[in-house]
């Protein structure tokens, strides 16, 4: 049985989308209702800029990859008697 790198990179895709979901969802909070301090401002724009970084360090890693390549689960042979 084989399984190719390219459903790897489907699970992963599937959790930046989920991440990215709730991301956007907590900044439209915290721009909209939770620019009080100072802080608040410095801990939102850090949380864009990690995340940024992230995904950029993410992306140079995985362009690199050959997503065809496939890898052997099981070995499906038959017995040599």
């Amino acid at each position: 049985m084989e399984i190719t790198l390219a459903t790897f990179l489907f699970i992963y895709l599937i959790y930046i989308a989920i991440f990215l979901f709730f991301s956007f969802f907590n900044l439209y909070h915290m721009l909209r209702f939770g620019f009080v301090s100072f802080w608040a401002y410095v801990i939102t724009i850090g949380y864009i800029v990690l995340t940024l970084l992230a995904l950029f360090v993410s992306y140079y890693y995985i362009a690199q990859i050959d997503w065809s390549y496939t890898i052997e689960l099981f070995e499906l042979s038959t017995p040599s008697f």
